[in-house]
């Protein structure tokens, strides 16, 4: 990413830099030709490109995060809605009681409903506070992922020697024969080992 980020500056400094020596001349120069595709400004450069969604699917590391995660997320609706049906029930609890003339004082229909108001409050709080918990599991999980595949591209471009490897996702178009993820995830893979 370095490289890439790196070579994207580099074209952006020599654009902006002929851009500023065409406007310091009065006269018209022509239209700048692109480098037909076998010249040699473009032989040189190395390029590959990986999916990361096969990247996702295949990756034993991913695949579990993203069920961790989904299983967080399943246990956090549960919990959720256990807490919602709970506080539903006891709101109705208290309109039946109020209807039926149950409360024999306002200090009783007021007790119950602060502690209705109590229950929301508990419930929002404890809810927050898992909500904030599944986030951070899921970004520490999402750095882990994210340095393993960092860690992977970088030591199977010291072998190969890539001028940059791209994400698919960062183009419209590229030639399949540039396409390295199969290599990749077997790296990935064979370096996984599961807790």
């Amino acid at each position: 990413m370095k490289k890439l980020s790196l070579t994207v500056k580099t074209l952006m400094a020599c654009a902006l830099m002929a851009a500023a020596a065409s406007c310091a001349k009065q006269e018209q120069a022509p239209a700048p030709v692109a480098a037909p595709a076998d010249s040699p400004a473009c032989t040189g450069v190395k390029i590959a490109y990986i999916d990361a969604d096969s990247i996702m699917n295949a990756y034993s590391l991913a695949r579990e995060i993203a069920e961790e995660g989904q299983r967080l997320m399943n246990n956090y609706q549960r919990q959720e809605q256990s807490k919602q049906q709970e506080i539903q029930n006891f709101g109705n609890n208290i309109e039946q009681k109020r209807q039926n003339n149950v409360y024999l004082s306002e200090a009783s229909f007021q007790a119950d409903v602060e502690k209705l108001q109590k229950m929301q409050n508990d419930a929002a709080r404890s809810l927050s506070n898992q909500q904030n918990q599944i986030q951070n599991t899921i970004a520490q999980a999402q750095a882990r992922l994210q340095d393993s595949i960092m860690s992977a591209v970088n030591d199977y471009n010291a072998t190969k020697g890539y001028d940059a490897i791209l994400m698919r996702e960062s183009g419209v178009y590229f030639n399949p024969s540039l396409n390295v993820t199969a290599d990749i995830i077997e790296i990935l893979n064979s370096r996984y080992t599961k807790k």
